[in-house]
């Protein structure tokens, strides 16, 4: 049976990005209605069974709507030495764009105009989150050292243009019309696995053919 403690990286990203989001809506609206715990969810909008999937006292729903693999020429294996000093070869970190919507659903419509302002201008301030700068990018994860697919290194942020058409497609696919949001391409660059069976032998000796 799995362990339910585990965490993906997807998971760990968007935990951070919600707590980040609502710690930004609340310094910056100084309101009683915009308080920690209860300003930005992370969950879908419409359950399996179609039901509307809103928390009425929040301000902002934040769910992942697709995911792609960057695909880039060049990226190479890693290798890892062992005790026998021989090596594992390691398939190289993944890049990920992960597409989330920022839904800004409160029932008072310029009170949801304002909430989208908030999350457009948290990502202007912050398009970049680092695990160097931001120790709380990695915080929610249990055993780093044990369980290193689930840490992140870099998160980068860009607003995703989108068609009419584009929208249209997307809150049918979703199930609900349409609310005041956003669609944001989030980066991931994520460690990599570190279990491999793929052994590779250390070079001992190097051998010239021809010479002077």
């Amino acid at each position: 049976m799995p362990d339910l403690q585990e965490k993906s990286m997807i998971r760990t990203a968007l935990e951070f990005l919600q707590k980040e989001l609502e710690s930004f809506m609340v310094m910056r609206e100084q309101d009683a209605s915009y308080t920690t715990g209860s300003v930005v969810d992370l969950k879908s909008i419409i359950l399996p069974n179609g039901t509307i999937n809103i928390t009425a006292s929040t301000h902002i729903t934040l769910m992942m709507v697709s995911i792609e693999e960057e695909r880039r020429e060049g990226k190479r294996p890693y290798y890892i030495p062992k005790d026998d000093k021989n090596y594992f070869r390691l398939n190289p970190p993944v890049e990920l764009d992960v597409f989330i919507l920022l839904a800004a659903h409160n029932s008072d419509y310029q009170t949801a105009l304002r909430d989208l302002s908030d999350v457009i201008s948290f990502f202007q301030a912050n398009p970049v989150f680092t695990a160097d700068k931001y120790p709380a990018l990695n915080a929610s994860v249990s055993a780093p050292d044990t369980k290193p697919w689930q840490l992140i290194e870099r998160l980068s942020f860009m607003l995703h243009n989108m068609t009419l058409e584009q929208q249209n497609f997307l809150w049918a696919m979703i199930g609900h019309k349409y609310i005041p949001s956003a669609v944001y391409r989030m980066k991931m660059l994520t460690f990599f696995e570190t279990r491999s069976n793929d052994k590779i032998a250390s070079i001992s000796e190097l051998n010239y053919v021809g010479g002077s």
